[in-house]
């Protein structure tokens, strides 16, 4: 009983991780397209404190590559969580090893290395362009995602061992 009420509860922190992050990404959307085709007053605010109106004024360019990567980093990062939502409305909890299960764990760790990877190459690209102009830097949590790939794919792996198991045990007499 203990165990289900944890789950609940990992459930229900799922959500308000996954709406949070539906939430950022609907902003920045909504605030770069602000500054696009409105005004370019929008790149002062564009979410939470993050100021790139002198990245704006340097390069349209640049502005839009990172806007991007903003954008794709915090969709795969809401996925994620969309993804163990689904684990969490189909598990039975007394055979939780199926392979629906296991393929939804192990597509979290490619989108988990994925972020990681993605991450990596804006931070560089950040980087590099906060050299040549001023604006907010922002520092995506790559190593973290890097170790929580690796973590998941190892826990996805033992998953479809012991379904392997589940199985033999349930054509054994």
């Amino acid at each position: 009983m203990q165990t289900k009420q944890i789950f609940n509860a990992m459930n229900i922190i799922s959500w308000i991780v996954f709406i949070g992050y539906c939430i950022k990404v609907g902003a920045i959307i909504i605030v770069s397209l602000l500054s696009f085709f409105v005004t370019q007053k929008a790149t002062e605010n564009l979410y939470m404190g993050i100021d790139f109106s002198n990245l704006y004024r340097f390069s349209l360019s640049h502005y839009t590559v990172t806007i991007l990567f903003l954008i794709v980093i915090t969709c795969l990062k809401a996925y994620i969580f969309y993804l163990l939502i689904k684990i969490f409305k189909i598990i039975d909890y007394n055979k939780p090893f199926k392979t629906v299960v296991i393929d939804l764990i192990f597509k979290i760790s490619y989108v988990a290395i994925s972020v990681g990877v993605i991450g990596v190459i804006a931070n560089s690209y950040i980087t590099w362009l906060n050299s040549k102009v001023s604006f907010t830097r922002i520092n995506i949590d790559t190593a973290a995602y890097l170790f929580m790939a690796g973590v998941v794919f190892i826990i996805a792996s033992l998953f479809k061992r012991a379904a392997e198991i589940q199985s033999e045990n349930e054509l054994t007499i």
